[in-house]
């Protein structure tokens, strides 16, 4: 069973609004990343197919989240778009997606993480745990969803500096993924 992920977007995020051509960029560019590395990585149709589906729908959560770069008005704090998205999908009855939807943040947040840093989350992990989850959290960290830098991927100096900024945990999985990922970026 395939899933119309427009559908799904349509029902939370209008096409004629701002939110919208920021959000299909977005997911279309990380699909796109996320699928070469899963065709590089010789996984099976299935697999590519829930990647891209997942893939597209792994922000819906933004909708009810507060951003001023968005345009969003939902009332909650931007991170939560992790929590919201589980919400959304499981209740659009897609609990694998909506997995991917809530562990997609960087490249993962630990139960203890959340309560070290205060974080406005329920406390429990939030850490990708498959690789289908681990190949869309890794495409999303080089795509922004800001108006300036939406059609561009970040390089991958970039993305390893901000990924440095949330301490050796995160950066020793970020280089594991490009190890396994994008080898050829080590070259």
């Amino acid at each position: 069973m395939s899933v119309d992920y427009f559908a799904i977007i349509h029902t939370y995020i209008p096409p004629d609004t701002p939110l919208y051509r920021l959000y299909v960029p977005h997911v279309a560019m990380v699909t796109a990343k996320a699928l070469r590395i899963a065709r590089r990585l010789g996984l099976s149709r299935e697999q590519e197919r829930f990647i891209e589906e997942a893939a597209m729908l792994h922000d819906i959560g933004i909708v009810n989240t507060h951003d001023d770069v968005l345009g969003t008005t939902g009332p909650h704090p931007y991170i939560m778009h992790i929590v919201e998205g589980r919400r959304i999908l499981e209740a659009e009855g897609l609990p694998r997606h909506a997995l991917v939807a809530e562990r997609h943040i960087g490249v993962g947040i630990t139960a203890e993480e959340v309560r070290a840093q205060g974080l406005p989350l329920p406390v429990r992990d939030y850490v990708p745990q498959t690789l289908e989850e681990e190949i869309i959290s890794y495409a999303d960290l080089f795509f922004s969803k800001h108006p300036d830098h939406l059609w561009h991927e970040k390089p991958l100096d970039v993305v390893r500096r901000a990924v440095a900024r949330y301490g050796a945990r995160a950066q020793a999985q970020f280089e594991t993924w490009v190890r396994r990922f994008e080898p050829e970026a080590l070259a």
